[in-house]
């Protein structure tokens, strides 16, 4: 099974109930959360998914069964099986950071994704932008990496020139971006919408 196809499964219901207003984005925002500030409250992942504390409830509850959590009086933890998981999403997606380009991406929050050798799932960028702006975000912006810079897909114009700023080295530096790299830029007004858009555009990758 790939990881996609666990992340989904653990969103699968097991039982007729009530609509659930969560989906394997969620999921794997919780586990990068944890895997980065590790412990978590539940009412502190709650804030950070923009869910209810019901829906993240049900979530902990999946992934305490299939042994990805470990849920003390301290809070949540990744358990070993969960640290793997991470790391496994990481080599997928090498660099998350919250980051400015202001006039690229005019967003008060802006969350940036390096997703590696996906260049040939992207075509204009556009899905991945919708995909963000049905999560709340105001808006996404896909580059791919092509001979040492990051270019706009469908017109292969080189960014870094139409747009110059010290953003560039640092996530270069930082990513250690390579041909066939895809960078994700998400914006909006709110931080959990930018985290979380960006997840969806990142993950629609894989659709």
């Amino acid at each position: 099974m790939s990881l996609i196809d666990e992340l989904k499964s653990f969103t699968t219901k097991k039982y007729v109930g009530p609509q659930e207003y969560f989906d394997y984005t969620h999921v794997a925002l919780l586990i990068y959360c944890l895997g980065e500030y590790a412990p978590k409250s539940r009412l502190e992942l709650s804030h950070f998914l923009g869910l209810g504390e019901g829906s993240v409830r049900t979530i902990l509850k999946r992934l305490k069964a299939n042994s990805i959590i470990n849920v003390t009086k301290k809070g949540v933890y990744l358990s070993e099986k969960g640290l793997t998981f991470y790391k496994e999403f990481k080599k997928m997606f090498p660099l998350i950071i919250e980051d400015n380009i202001y006039s690229l991406a005019p967003g008060k929050y802006n969350v940036i994704v390096l997703a590696k050798k996906l260049k040939y799932k992207v075509f204009q960028g556009i899905e991945q932008r919708d995909q963000a702006i049905k999560y709340g975000a105001t808006g996404a912006i896909t580059l791919v990496y092509e001979k040492e810079s990051f270019k706009f897909p469908n017109t292969r114009e080189n960014v870094e020139q139409l747009y110059p700023n010290k953003f560039w080295n640092k996530i270069k530096s930082l990513g250690k971006p390579e041909d066939g790299d895809v960078l994700i830029i998400c914006f909006a007004e709110d931080r959990q919408k930018a985290y979380i858009g960006c997840f969806a555009a990142a993950l629609s990758l894989f659709s």
